[in-house]
């Protein structure tokens, strides 16, 4: 598409779902504003976030308005799964399960990234937005708004244009902060990833399950295989997501100061090699193969940029920061960021003074996303395994998560997402709650691993519960639940007597060809 004019209200660097959605909603609000997505890949690949939560699900549904769309193209989450593992167990139906009886009542998808991310950049086109692929921005002059000026590398040819403002939705990249030298690696939290997508995925729905387990069978009532399974030990977790088509995305998260997965060979190998110390990642990846041109690694994933808006530019999504991938969180921070900064760029672009807006916006960022990553994060790895601290934190979580975030947005969705969450006395105060008793559990599980108890209860204890999270008031029953089993959990770690501390499963490079 050829370039019409060398200025634009607004230059987008990154077409993927942040920018493109950014595009879309300012030219929505807006149809006369002048809008250039550049985006660096003539086709979107495969992203590590497959998977949605309910506010990201609220954000393409309800305000990108791809409910059918979504529908249609994209396989509906039924909720969240954990699965726990002990020495010696290998029997993948004894392994501790914790997840829901039913099916979820709110909408959440498996996602395939490429094809959504091509869907809406498609709408940001059709809505008018200019869009500019493969290219590059190699040069960005910050002059303030209405002075920006870039130099875009396009199809052998240099362009410059200049932009009243720059919204940086580049993800990892992170095109702005690391030019601005604001990119921060969150060191406490020294997470890597490596994932791949397999065919021939065992079905945790086989009907022929019931011959080997009814105990299986009859403990879940909805579907199992749909959801987001979590395989989990001391120090990692790996997710099973099943894709459009039949696909199925298997991936690892682990903290480096305690688990290390196997070195040796690919990466499709060392993933299997890793699933193979959990009875359940064991009989799933029994006969599955790699989809071999589909597989990453990232090393560091969380980080966060210390400005996120400034005089002529704001950056959005991932591009603004990432913590972890294990609660799905990643598009809602897309939602609540692109929401943010365009209600900003509005009132600029209709003459309005936005300055110290965007002063206080860059504050609550901050202050939202520390207090989101200490309350949810910081640490987990040392417990995440361990089924008794997991249940409490589950319910604490999610509870939390659902009486705040996914309540407030579902009640006025146009101011919700426009703010960032747990900021404000309330908010900072339930921020404070969760920190506490997610220090707690960690400090819990290094207590357990002394006395010989981690993971006592990781095989054989199923905790399978009917009442299914929503967003209310009525979810405070959950909340409660979590306290309690919080509390025992306190209790039966100080009074449990020590033993010989059991051997942490970590596979051998040999043991990753046998």
């Amino acid at each position: 598409m050829a370039l019409m004019e060398s200025h634009y209200d607004v230059v987008i660097i990154g077409a993927a779902l942040a920018g493109a959605s950014m595009g879309l909603l300012l030219k929505r609000a807006r149809p006369e504003t002048r809008v250039l997505i550049v985006e660096r890949s003539d086709a979107f690949d495969f992203k590590v976030g497959e998977s949605t939560s309910e506010v990201g699900a609220a954000f393409l549904t309800r305000v990108l308005g791809l409910g059918s769309w979504m529908a249609r193209e994209q396989i509906a989450k039924n909720g969240l799964r954990f699965w726990f593992q002990k020495d010696g167990n290998t029997d993948f139906a004894a392994c501790s399960e914790l997840g829901p009886r039913l099916q979820v009542r709110l909408p959440a998808f498996q996602l395939d990234r490429s094809t959504l991310d091509t869907h809406v950049l498609t709408l940001a086109a059709e809505a008018g937005c200019e869009v500019r692929r493969p290219a590059t921005v190699r040069e960005i002059e910050f002059g303030g708004v209405g002075k920006n000026r870039l130099t875009i590398s396009a199809g052998g040819e240099s362009l410059t244009v200049t932009a009243g403002w720059v919204v940086d939705a580049s993800g990892k990249a992170a095109v702005i902060a690391r030019k601005r030298g604001t990119l921060e690696i969150l060191k406490e939290h020294p997470t890597n990833s490596m994932w791949c997508r397999f065919r021939g995925v065992r079905d945790l729905d086989d009907g022929t399950l019931a011959q080997r387990s009814e105990c299986y069978r009859d403990r879940v009532w909805g579907v199992r295989a749909t959801g987001t399974n979590h395989l989990t030990g001391y120090g990692w977790w790996a997710w099973i997501i099943p894709l459009q088509g039949g696909e199925v995305s298997v991936g690892i998260t682990w903290d480096r100061r305690l688990y290390e997965p196997p070195k040796v060979g690919t990466i499709p190998e060392r993933l299997v090699a890793a699933l193979k110390g959990h009875a359940l990642g064991a009989w799933l990846m029994e006969n599955a193969t790699a989809v071999t041109e589909d597989a990453r690694i990232y090393s560091q994933l969380a980080y966060r940029s210390m400005e996120v808006m400034g005089d002529g530019w704001a950056a959005v999504g991932d591009a603004a920061g990432f913590m972890d991938p294990l609660y799905s969180h990643g598009i809602d921070f897309i939602g609540n960021t692109v929401c943010a900064v365009r209600a900003i760029l509005l009132d600029a672009l209709n003459g309005e003074c936005v300055k110290a807006r965007g002063v206080d916006y860059s504050r609550q960022y901050q202050a939202s996303f520390m207090r989101w990553f200490e309350a949810l994060y910081l640490d987990k790895y040392k417990y995440i395994g361990e089924a008794e601290l997991m249940r409490a934190a589950l319910f604490l979580d999610i509870g939390s998560y659902f009486i705040g975030p996914v309540r407030l947005i579902y009640s006025d969705m146009e101011k919700e997402f426009a703010l960032l969450p747990y900021n404000g006395p309330i908010g900072e105060a339930v921020g404070r709650f969760m920190r506490f008793y997610n220090r707690r559990l960690a400090k819990l599980a290094d207590i357990r691993r002394s006395k010989g108890i981690w993971g006592r209860r990781n095989v054989g204890h199923h905790a399978i519960f009917s009442e299914t999270f929503v967003p209310s008031l009525a979810v405070n029953k959950l909340i409660r639940h979590g306290i309690w089993l919080w509390i025992k959990c306190e209790v039966s770690t100080w009074l449990a007597p020590s033993r010989a501390p059991e051997r942490v499963i970590v596979p051998t490079p040999s043991e990753a060809h046998s």
